[in-house]
């Protein structure tokens, strides 16, 4: 089993031991120098090897404990079927799956256990269809259908959007297809399990009415400005960090709110639509002025467990900044695709409502309006704050969707090669920053900044050979700006990161650690940077930089020498019609590395020699002409990477990519590209298992003769990866469509997918659900997985109004 002990656990067991000792002993040895205590030191490094094995044993017995490695035997022992294991880094266990069988076989042959199968071994969310039910018969008295109790059936406004989804409850004539083999799915037999691919992780706000100060809502991003015309118009707001682009929001995942119940559509993490926000805030001011209980389908959106978003409204009251919540009644939900013919024009103070009651002599009229602060937007993350209301700021708590945790956002960014308790050994070695409000008084030897740019002029001003930087951004935030400079000089390293700061406890009967500053959780921040930032070099060589967490939205600029060691991770680096990251000037054998991030066109100059890694990442033109990755002197090392546009390197290894545009090195001799679909025109080292090679060799073999060009061309096509989007601002970007074959879905190394997603490993999820079905469905049926995952365009179409 190989249980890890751990210095404090042999300590532990060492004071242990010497505690047992006489009064007298323990003196004596202390008055030697303490040589019984080294012994014991020996010895409990044995003891406490053989606890922490039997510790390990003991946990191995419950699926909840068990180490990943014993999970395999808890499953053997109850006959659970073995899944296809996954890549390392797809954040998906066997845990849940295990530890539910017996669960599963108790209400085999139930369209739930199919949704909890789905989620527990894929980790989707999903919702099962039993067809039956859809097909269209006749309505009479032998036949009684509750949900269709005559044959005119009035269409709800939302049919359109709910077509063809797990919640389409228009009635269809028979199809006898297989819904496995043929895709065939209204016959009494299918049943479909509706399933959907992006993850929403979600910034949590505080409840309740408030009011809540910046420290407060630490945790939930402001608003920026909504410019319309070129110029800011008082009360106009928008989500996204980028002026001008939208935002899309998700409702959060809320499956774990009803275990027992069926999926509904307010538990699945989706796009959210304007229709039924609309109908439910409505529904809620009507009941509210006519003083009965709000009538809510199965599937409220605002619920007192979670909602899909929260605005907060703040003031300055007492000179301080003090927001507000604004409840969902108080929201008109509006589409604001475009902006108002008249940007002068604010959402109505009030919303007017009629209703009547019965009378003596008639019907009686009455007639009230409900409040509004403001008309937002969920479909664009749009807001324009109600004519007469007072307001300086606006945070909005929500939920956003990517195909995988991928850029800046409120995801978990720890990992155990990134500092995470920051001890200063030797003292003064480590100099810490902090930016943005928080309840958390720092320590000693904690600096604090009112904004960014004085964090960093702090930095630049410091004699920083040597030192290590941290300018820990703790609020989600925006600065912008006319641009921002860090300097590095060699042997320094400067961090700017978006993190949780937790300072040490302090305790009247423990002394001080003076040399332990704090804790960074790489959770639940991030910060914008609307200026360009740029790095330069005091001296011969620069130092590290590492970004974490950050959205920049003017780019980013090396100059010559700047860094010996640039670090992107989980970041989104863009500047929409220009260079998101170049260089002035050559690295001199400079290394860059981007890691889980989004990141526009690169242009960098080698000179000398220099290295770029990517990682888990996707690189796109973003409305810039020309190469995307203009990097003729620099060696690339690319992994899981989804390339969208051309690219020129020095030389090149990649595993698991998607070049969508032709990529040239220039030195061939070197290098080897694996798993990867490769586009013609492409100058490139050996290739190992890379489409389309792959499928090109296939049909020539087929054929037993040399393709001509009508029949290349044909073979690319029936291959080619379809991307749902590609615009840097949409959940959906880079993902695969769903009709996109397992030449490219499976054709990854390890069967996982090509590109930045390959981590999710989404195909063989599915298949692993699939494998599931046959052992839970009763004789004679027959169930398939349906992606309902769409682009935008396709969403779009179905939000209207």
């Amino acid at each position: 089993m190989n249980a890890i002990v751990t210095s404090a656990r042999v300590e532990a067991e060492r004071d242990r031991l010497f505690d047992l000792l006489p009064a007298h002993i323990r003196a004596a040895d202390a008055a030697e120098g303490y040589p019984l205590l080294a012994l014991l030191q020996i010895l409990a490094g044995g003891f406490a090897e053989v606890d922490a094995e039997i510790d390990t044993l003991y946990d191995g017995m419950f699926a909840e404990t068990a180490p990943e490695a014993m999970l395999a035997d808890l499953a053997a022992l109850i006959a659970a079927e073995p899944l296809q294991p996954l890549p390392e880094g797809t954040g998906q266990s066997m845990r849940a799956y295990i530890a539910n069988t017996l669960r599963y076989r108790r209400g085999k042959g139930t369209a739930r256990v199919l949704e909890a199968l789905a989620s527990d071994a894929g980790g989707f969310g999903a919702a099962a269809v039993e067809y039956y039910a859809r097909l269209a018969r006749l309505a009479h008295m032998a036949d009684i259908r509750p949900e269709r109790p005559a044959l005119a059936a009035p269409v709800a406004g939302g049919t359109a959007a709910a077509t063809a989804t797990a919640f389409d409850r228009l009635a269809r004539l028979v199809d006898v297809r297989s819904i496995a083999r043929a895709g065939g799915r209204h016959h009494v037999p299918n049943v479909g399990v509706h399933l959907l691919r992006p993850v929403a992780p979600e910034f949590a706000g505080p409840t309740g009415p408030g009011p809540f100060s910046e420290a407060d809502l630490a945790g939930v991003p402001p608003a920026r400005p909504w410019r319309i015309g070129g110029q800011v118009r008082a009360g106009y707001y928008q989500l996204a960090p980028v002026e001008g682009e939208v935002l899309r929001l998700f409702n959060p995942d809320r499956r774990s709110q009803d275990a027992e119940g069926r999926v509904v559509e307010s538990d699945l993490a989706d796009r959210l639509r304007r229709l039924p926000l609309h109908l439910e805030t409505e529904e809620l001011r009507e009941s509210t002025l006519e003083g009965r209980p709000a009538r809510l389908d199965e599937s409220p959106w605002f619920d007192g467990l979670a909602q899909p978003f929260t605005i907060y409204i703040g003031r300055t009251v007492s000179g301080a900044m003090r927001y507000t919540r604004v409840p969902p009644e108080r929201i008109l939900i509006a589409n604001l695709d475009t902006p108002p013919a008249d940007p002068t024009i604010r959402t109505a103070a009030t919303r007017a409502h009629r209703w009547y009651t019965n009378g003596t002599a008639g019907p009686v009229q009455h007639d009230a309006t409900s409040p509004i602060d403001c008309g937002f937007d969920p479909v664009t993350g749009r807001l324009i704050v109600a004519d007469g209301v007072a307001v300086e700021a606006v945070r909005i708590a929500y939920a956003a969707g990517i195909g995988r945790e991928t850029g800046a956002g409120p995801h978990d960014r720890n990992t155990a090669d990134v500092p995470f308790e920051l001890i200063d050994s030797p003292q003064g070695s480590i100099l810490v920053w902090l930016v943005g409000a928080s309840n958390d008084p720092p320590p000693a030897g904690v600096q604090i900044a009112a904004t960014l740019a004085d964090a960093l002029a702090a930095w630049n001003s410091q004699d920083r050979s040597g030192k290590r930087g941290f300018i820990v951004l703790r609020s989600c935030g925006r600065e912008g700006g006319a641009g921002l400079t860090a300097k590095l000089v060699a042997g320094s390293e400067l961090h700017i990161l978006a993190a949780r700061w937790i300072s040490p406890q302090v305790r009247p009967d423990v002394a001080v650690d003076t040399a332990r500053l704090g804790y960074l959780v790489r959770q639940g921040r991030q910060f914008a940077i609307d200026a360009p930032l740029k790095v330069e070099a005091q001296a011969a060589g620069g130092g590290r930089l590492v970004l974490d967490g950050l959205i920049l939205t003017a780019g980013l600029t090396l100059e010559d020498s700047a860094v010996a060691d640039l670090v992107v991770r989980h970041c989104t680096l863009r500047a929409p019609g220009g260079i998101a990251l170049g260089s002035t000037g050559p690295l001199a054998g400079g290394r860059v590395e981007i890691a889980d991030s989004i990141v526009g066109p690169v242009r960098l100059d080698g000179g000398e020699g220099g290295q770029m890694i990517v990682r888990d990442s996707i690189v796109a033109a973003d409305g810039a002409a020309g190469v995307v990755v203009d990097a003729d002197g620099i060696d690339a090392d690319w992994r899981n990477m989804t390339l969208l546009g051309p690219a020129a390197v020095k030389s090149i290894e990649a595993t698991n990519c998607l070049f969508m545009g032709p990529v040239t090195a220039q030195r061939t001799q070197a290098g080897c590209v694996r798993y990867s679909w490769i586009v013609e025109d492409s100058v490139l080292p050996r290739r190992f298992r890379c489409q389309p090679d792959l499928a090109l060799a296939a049909a020539a073999e087929r054929k037993g003769d040399t393709l001509n060009d009508a029949e290349k061309a044909t073979v690319r096509l029936g291959v080619q990866p379809t991307l749902l989007d590609t615009a840097l601002s949409e959940p959906t970007l880079a993902m695969l469509h769903p009709m996109t074959g397992d030449a490219i879905a499976r054709g990854g190394e390890g069967e996982s997918e090509m590109g930045a997603f390959s981590r999710a490993a989404a195909a063989l999820r599915m298949g692993n659900v699939r494998s599931l079905f046959d052992d839970y469905l009763p004789f004679g049926n027959e169930a398939g997985l349906i992606d309902d995952t769409r682009s935008s365009a396709v969403s779009m179409r179905r939000n209207r109004p």
